[in-house]
């Protein structure tokens, strides 16, 4: 069984993956030079795209993603890709620009395996040239090891070892080199408070109890499931931005009995460690977990966990899924009661983000209003943080949505411009990304850019749970409400815990009331209020939800609930400048409002 199920899942993999030499270029301070003058910095990007796009195609290269700011380029030789990227500098140093504008560029080469889908590459190879480019000099190129190795001789330019870098949201360091001109930087670049400052973890080897068991085949099955699951939750847990994980070789060692967490703080310098056991009793497959705060050596969560053994593989997927998204929560959680204990004036920007979080939808005692100025000022402590950001656009479009704005023609314009800036910080944060193509979708109706967004965050991270959630409503707006469910569910299903579940299940109702299954978005809608009453978002489908399945006499009292919190309300004037995309769908919710006691 487990070998008929490697040999089809590496048969799978071989025909979507590939081994490609990747090439990053990067306008160097493009989001500053266009708030400077937007029209006079891209028309000198576009001249500047002129120059440089022959030389990349005269090497071989097929650019398969332009991003604005940047392109990505596919080569199949090493030589090549280092050759034309060169050429593309020179050429950019030769190029008389705008009056008052210089672009320059920034240059990372890597190789390594990707997944193709149609046109587009992804994965681990393209995040990893994508961070290179961060500490590659102006007007040079920098090249991994990978590169280096197949390069060295065949390149006649000064190289410099810059040594082992560490790269953002990638655990593993990764060597690198400069080759050619360039402005080196002084000092290298040093690690943002967002990377200081996030919590760390350890997954150690879990214990495997069959050891006690009489029958040998199930020992050497559960050590082989028990590993096959801890690679599984490292795997997925290092997806997550918001931690840094440690890697399954440095935690190799603690195969064993369980070690105390403070030793485990001083060896791996990490704040969580979890642990865990497996043990197989007949057809069952039993699993426990704990997780550890190793500042405090105090166990912070345990659960326990089992399923039929019928199919390893199966099980092992499943159990390591529904631990991470068990985690993951628990680990924010814990965080943001250590934040809490800290002075406001304290905080660096990852903790001024956590608290900004706690505070976005809580809708009572003006705390909804708090959270912006901590998003403000971890822009100011970190102004490279791209979820600072992408959250701060989130609360100038919830003040609009929630039809508290006191402007919101300016609230709508901040929400544009902290989200492209967002984007242009840091392409590939899924949280980031799924924020600003939420806001993309439900505020300026851009649905083909938000998806796109979308595709990026889940490309970046599959299992973002944010993504599928927040990408379920654009699919409802466009009238695709299966695929909507469909997102709806698998986000529900990585994220059960999230603090913020009512908004999740405000998005379950949103799709069932665009598929026209008005009971169950009600039921959904009910889940939701029951959770935060004050959340308008979800009220207002809520109450035509009522409406459109014959519950008058609930929906006209959930109308008033919502008229309470939102006295100025309008139902046609909401209707009309709602995200459904079709003109009918916006007539008919209007219509379901009205019916359900709402102004005109």
């Amino acid at each position: 069984m487990a070998r008929k199920r490697t040999v089809a899942t590496a048969n799978k993999d071989q025909a979507n993956r590939r081994l490609v030499v990747v090439v990053a270029f990067d306008v160097v301070g493009f989001s500053a030079l266009v708030e400077a003058d937007e029209d006079k910095v891209l028309a000198a990007w576009r001249a500047l795209r002129r120059e440089i796009d022959p030389p990349i195609v005269r090497g071989g290269g097929r650019i398969f993603k332009s991003l604005g700011d940047g392109l990505l380029v596919e080569f199949s030789s090493p030589v090549d890709a280092t050759r034309a990227a060169l050429e593309v500098q020179a050429a950019v140093a030769r190029m008389a620009t705008e009056p008052g504008v210089r672009l320059e560029l920034r240059c990372a080469i890597h190789m390594g395996e990707v997944t193709v889908e149609g046109m587009d590459l992804l994965g681990d190879g393209i995040n990893v040239v994508s961070r290179l480019q961060d500490h590659a000099p102006i007007g040079g190129v920098l090249v991994s090891a990978t590169v280096m190795d197949l390069i060295s001789g065949r390149i006649d330019q000064p190289i410099e070892d810059l040594g082992t870098l560490q790269l953002r949201n990638i655990s593993r360091p990764v060597h690198a080199y400069a080759v050619g001109p360039g402005k080196r930087p002084k000092t290298a670049p040093a690690i943002d408070s967002f990377e200081r400052r996030r919590p760390s973890i350890a997954v150690l080897p879990f214990v495997d109890q069959s050891a006690a068991t009489a029958d040998p085949s199930a020992e050497t099955a559960n050590s082989y499931f028990s590993d096959g699951l801890v690679e599984d939750i490292i795997s997925a847990l290092s997806c997550l931005p918001e931690l840094i994980v440690i890697s399954r070789a440095s935690v190799l060692r603690y195969r064993g009995p369980v070690p105390d967490p403070r030793q485990i703080r001083r060896d791996l310098d990490v704040r969580y460690m979890l642990t865990g056991s497996v043990r197989r009793a007949g057809k069952k497959v039993r699993l426990s977990a704990e997780l550890a705060d190793c500042e405090s050596g105090t166990a912070i969560w345990s659960d326990r966990f089992s399923g039929e053994a019928a199919d390893l593989f199966e099980l092992q997927d499943e159990l390591s899924a529904r631990v991470v998204a068990t985690i993951a929560p628990q680990v924010q959680e814990s965080e943001l009661r250590r934040v809490q204990r800290k002075h406001p004036e304290s905080l660096d920007a990852y903790e001024c983000v956590l608290r900004g979080l706690d505070l976005l939808y809580r809708f009572d005692d003006d705390k909804f209003m708090q959270a912006l100025p901590m998003f403000e000022r971890a822009m100011t402590l970190d102004p490279a943080y791209a979820t600072a950001y992408a959250l701060a656009a989130t609360c100038h479009g919830e003040r609009f949505y929630q039809g508290e704005s006191p402007d919101p023609v300016a609230d709508t314009k901040e929400a544009e411009r902290l989200s492209r800036l967002a984007l242009t910080l840091d392409r590939f944060d899924p949280l980031a990304l799924s924020l600003c193509g939420h806001i993309r979708s439900w505020l300026f109706h851009d649905y083909d850019h938000a998806i796109e967004l979308f595709d990026r965050a889940l490309a970046a991270n599959p299992s973002s749970a944010i993504a599928w959630l927040r990408s379920s409503a654009t699919f409802s707006y466009i009238g695709e409400t299966r695929e909507a469910r469909r997102r709806a569910d698998i986000g529900l299903r990585l994220s059960p815990y999230d603090a913020h579940v009512f908004f999740s299940y405000g998005l379950v109702a949103l799709s069932s009331y665009a598929a026209g299954d008005y009971a169950d978005s009600a039921q959904w809608g009910r889940r939701s209020m029951a959770l935060n009453p004050r959340f308008v978002g979800n009220i207002r489908f809520l109450a035509a939800s009522l409406a459109a399945s014959g519950q008058i006499d609930e929906a006209r009292q959930v109308a008033q609930d919502l008229l309470r919190l939102n006295p100025k309300f309008s139902a046609r004037r909401f209707a009309e400048g709602h995200a459904f995309k079709d003109p009918d769908k916006r007539r008919l919710f209007g219509e379901h409002l009205i019916k359900a006691g709402l102004p005109e």
